[in-house]
């Protein structure tokens, strides 16, 4: 009796696993005519990225291998996606590579990144005025300097080229004067 009580809660729980997985079920977003490429080894890029994020978001010191892993598979991934979804919409305006203003098509069914993504060029391009705006290698010196029409040489400012001309017409008249002055 021990025996078919046995074999009855065994024959409950035998599940059969599925040999393949249908990866179109899995994935339904990828197209099911592109054959799964073999996946070698790649190397971990924002590993230390992830780490701090996950920190940041309330995780311990040190996360779990896994975690990180799995997070970074599903980072490449979406990246993979979006770069081809941009290449693609590049290729039908007859371009083989991927510009920035690809992108948000290839975001245009996720109105959050879309958003986001639109906010961060935005913030990207007030920076980049603001830089312009205090960068002085794009100014004139004699622009950046108007107030300060002649240097000191005793304090080791060098003069401007028209205060050296005005001191040496100074001199030289100075010199008629002292020199009409003595005869």
């Amino acid at each position: 009796m021990l025996q078919n009580s046995s074999k009855s809660s065994n024959s409950t729980h035998n599940t059969t696993w599925p040999t393949k997985i249908n990866l179109s079920q899995m994935y339904p977003y990828r197209p099911v005519s592109v054959p799964p490429t073999r996946r070698r080894r790649r190397p971990r890029l924002f590993t230390k990225d992830i780490e701090t994020l996950l920190y940041s978001m309330g995780d311990g010191p040190v996360s779990l291998d896994s975690t990180v892993n799995c997070l970074e598979d599903c980072l490449v991934e979406f990246l993979t996606d979006l770069s081809h979804e941009s290449l693609r919409f590049a290729r039908l305006h007859g371009r083989s590579r991927i510009k920035v203003d690809d992108v948000p098509f290839a975001l245009r069914n996720d109105p959050q990144k879309l958003g986001r993504m639109s906010y961060i060029r935005e913030q990207l391009h007030r920076i980049e005025k603001a830089k312009k705006m205090y960068d002085t290698n794009n100014v004139n010196e004699k622009e950046l300097f108007a107030d300060d029409d002649e240097e000191d040489p005793d304090e080791g400012g060098r003069p401007l080229k028209k205060s050296k001309k005005k001191e040496r017409g100074k001199k030289k008249k100075a010199e008629q004067a002292e020199n009409s002055e003595s005869e």
